[in-house]
């Protein structure tokens, strides 16, 4: 068994705990739960911190069962896994010289390089640095790698990094509130970072695709280019306000309007056999009963509107990429993932993009509703650049991917020269 790692993501109203490790580059889940949250706050924005301190205080001493033995494990740490909202990823490039007088490269190279990257001020003050993700590591005689090149003789060593930072009162509160309930943070991931990595581990098919996560009270698309996020944006409608819908035009309680929305959902096909589905009593205390078609016409006014936000999402985050646009794949992940007939009504709108229903390539859990926990899971078992312990300092300008200043000229190129290969 590997090294065993509790993974919490805190949405609008829920959170999720998961506790796995990695074994054979697959993530194996001991525990996984899902709580309500008593406090409701909307994307990003925790109305009331003490609340959500003490919905997370009741993650104790957490028995469970694997392989017919009983573990105690005991959850005092946790990875955090934040939502993308309001993400903004940079680009740069560093150097400095190798340590060792023989000039090779050891991990105190790495942190070196790594810290004069965290040293640079960002531009946007209100944000704060969350991850630094290395693209590659150049040597003496333009030798390049993606992973550390630990042992290997050079006299320098360049990193060229993608930099991701969020709101800093957004990850401060989100941090406070797990400090607060007992919860030691060891490092932070952003969703869709630990997503794309988790995929791409499993040798996922598309190495560049849209990711929708089709959540609770969300929905977020981040561009996944070569398996590398790149950008990301989201709307505040969600697979809740489908279930709510259901529990108003039928009357009916919220776990019927969520087997409703697994089984049926959107069903346009013609049978001669129309049977009733939903037998309620209403407020005004008359029985109605409802068939496939009402679940359908329901499904489809709430469909209609959710598409027209996707639409100006998708063209926002594609702006750079129009090339793309027709061809990209869309890969589905969420709790909205599962509604019935999701995928036949977007292929629709968009007939010509490949379009995949995640399920996750992990024991315990094929559902993609825990994939942000497993994706974070899976990313801190491996080397990412340990940002978790140390300091974050800024002190100089850093590049923003798609500024078109002069003086960052160098980080457009790479970035137009990445949009070009895709």
């Amino acid at each position: 068994m590997g090294k065993q790692i509790a993974a919490l993501e805190i949405s609008n109203r829920y959170y999720e705990l998961v506790i796995g490790y990695v074994l054979d580059n697959k993530v194996d889940i001991l525990y996984k739960v899902k709580h309500q949250l008593s406090v409701p706050f909307k994307d990003g924005d925790i109305f009331d911190l003490g609340s959500l301190s003490d919905d997370l205080s009741k993650i104790n001493n957490i028995e469970v069962t694997a392989s017919n033995h009983k573990l105690t494990i005991t959850v005092n740490e946790i990875v955090l896994v934040l939502p993308s909202y309001g993400l903004e990823v940079y680009k740069t490039v560093k150097a400095t010289n190798t340590v060792s007088n023989i000039s090779k490269i050891d991990r105190i190279d790495i942190s070196n390089a790594l810290a004069l990257v965290k040293k640079e001020k960002l531009p946007n003050l209100n944000n704060t640095l969350v991850d630094i993700v290395p693209n590659r590591f150049i040597l003496d005689d333009n030798k390049q790698y993606t992973v550390p090149p630990l042992n290997e003789v050079s006299q320098n060593i360049t990193i060229d990094a993608n930099v991701y930072t969020l709101p800093k009162k957004m990850v401060n509160d989100m941090k406070t509130v797990c400090e607060r309930a007992g919860l030691r943070v060891r490092r932070e991931v952003i969703s869709p970072i630990g997503i794309s990595n988790l995929l791409a581990g499993s040798n996922f098919k598309y190495p560049t695709y849209l990711l929708v996560d089709f959540s609770n009270k969300t929905t977020t698309l981040s561009f996944i280019g070569r398996n590398t996020v790149y950008a990301s944006n989201f709307f505040s409608i969600g697979i809740d306000d489908l279930i709510e819908k259901y529990m108003s035009d039928f009357q009916i309680t919220r776990e019927k309007a969520t087997e409703i929305k697994n089984v049926y959902g959107l069903d346009l096909r013609k049978t001669d056999y129309n049977p009733s589905i939903i037998d309620s009593i209403g407020s005004d205390g008359v029985r109605r009963r409802y068939n496939k078609e009402d679940i359908s016409n329901s499904t489809l006014v709430f469909l209609k509107n959710w598409i027209n936000f996707f639409n100006g999402c998708f063209k926002t985050i594609l702006d750079q990429y129009e090339s793309l646009a027709s061809e990209i794949p869309l890969v589905f992940v969420g709790e909205g993932s599962r509604l019935n007939g999701l995928k036949e009504y977007v292929l629709k709108m968009y007939n010509s993009n490949p379009l995949e229903i995640l399920t996750i390539p992990t024991v315990g859990c094929r559902s993609s509703e825990f994939i942000g926990c497993l994706g974070a899971i899976y990313l801190s078992s491996t080397y990412r650049g340990a940002l978790e312990d140390e300091s974050k300092n800024h002190v100089a300008e850093l590049n923003r991917i798609g500024d078109s200043n002069s003086s960052k000229d160098k980080a457009i190129e790479k970035y137009d020269e990445l949009r070009d290969e895709l």
